[in-house]
């Protein structure tokens, strides 16, 4: 399709003709069991948040980092608890970035009752770019020009469809989504992603988005109770193959090459996020038969840490709904046991970090113990 000059592809709607037999089919099969495995953690945890906070953290800059963001875990955590307030330019603006995806995903989940459809995808869209970089690129909005990757023109690698099909593509997409597809649900998840990516709704933040629908379909689905798991680490890693399998389904119709890829990719994430997972969990048992004959303050700050790895006593207070002193006197005990380590050397505005809960979470995937 002519778009001002240049030649723009325009998908076909979803479903593409698929065979799923011989490796694809194993891949697949793996990939379901593992995503199985990790959905049954759930029956260890009575406080699902204290899997989903660490997760989605990472998720969040393992996402934006794909996009040339260069923010860690800890500056994020960091930047929550208060530090990192004189930054300035671009490194406040990407821990932003990141603290975005985070409110992003949070608010996917709050509103999953009402399933996904184009209201949610805008408005997830218009938190991601608050307030940073992109933000006058029409937050929430599709996009109502023509937009280009990687060069511009004959330079340039891919040029998405143009804006005035983007509405009816997008409303395609949707329906696909709604209602239910026409493959195996995790198919069907690589498929929209696929999708959604060649749209290219946006003027800025479709990758975000688009790894972001990734979770928040397998917990639509069912796949997964809650969003366990985190793509962006393996895409990340195999950012060049990423990128090419999905333009070769635009150039070759190359569909079970990406759905290869796609379904490894989750294959190995749920794996690596279930031994992660199991790590955290043994963790906390023990913290809790440590602590299980203390003040409930010091018992229920050791349950917490695992939501929020790094805080002041301040939000310690709110996390115990205790008084300041009481939540100080939980601190120090913790921090007296080496479970908490203070980060700042301050006497004044102090930010503990739980140093094991931490260590669990930003493990190397190569150094995790698995089943």
């Amino acid at each position: 399709m002519n778009s001002g000059g240049d030649i723009a592809f325009n998908p076909d709607p979803l479903p593409p003709e698929i065979n799923i037999n011989g490796e694809l089919l194993d891949i697949f099969a793996k990939a379901t069991n593992n995503v199985g495995q990790l959905s049954g953690i759930g029956r260890r945890v009575d406080n699902p948040r204290m899997l989903i906070s660490p997760f989605i953290y990472k998720e969040a800059v393992l996402s934006s980092e794909i996009e040339g963001t260069r923010v860690t875990l800890s500056d994020v955590y960091e930047y929550e608890a208060g530090r990192g307030g004189g930054a300035s330019g671009p490194s406040r603006n990407e821990l932003r970035e990141v603290h975005n995806y985070v409110r992003a995903v949070f608010e996917g989940i709050n509103r999953m009752d009402a399933g996904i459809d184009l209201n949610l995808i805008r408005a997830l869209h218009e938190i991601l770019m608050s307030d940073v970089r992109g933000e006058n690129k029409q937050p929430g909005e599709f996009r109502d020009t023509q937009v280009y990757i990687g060069g511009r023109g004959e330079e340039a690698r891919f040029v998405p469809p143009p804006s005035s099909i983007v509405p009816y593509a997008m409303e395609n997409l949707e329906t696909y989504i709604q209602t239910g597809g026409a493959y195996q649900t995790l198919i069907d998840i690589g498929l929209v992603h696929y999708q959604f990516e060649t749209i290219h709704p946006f003027m800025d933040g479709n990758g975000r988005v688009g790894r972001l629908l990734i979770m928040l379909m397998m917990c639509d689905t069912d796949l997964l109770p809650e969003p366990y798991l985190y793509p962006s680490s393996y895409f990340n890693r195999n950012r060049d193959e990423y990128t090419d399998r999905l333009l070769a389904v635009s150039r070759d119709g190359a569909w079970e090459e990406w759905l290869s890829f796609f379904l490894t990719a989750i294959s190995h994430q749920a794996e690596e996020a279930f031994s992660r997972a199991s790590e955290l969990l043994d963790l906390r048992d023990a913290y809790r038969d440590r602590y299980q004959d203390d003040a409930n303050s010091v018992s229920h700050l050791a349950m917490e840490i695992f939501t929020k790895p790094y805080l002041t006593v301040g939000e310690a207070s709110d996390l115990l709904d205790m008084s300041f002193n009481a939540a100080n006197t939980a601190v120090r005990r913790l921090e007296n046991d080496g479970v908490l380590e203070e980060i700042t050397g301050q006497s004044r505005n102090r930010v503990f970090r739980a140093e094991e809960v931490f260590n669990i979470i930003q493990k190397p995937a190569g150094e995790l113990e698995y089943a």
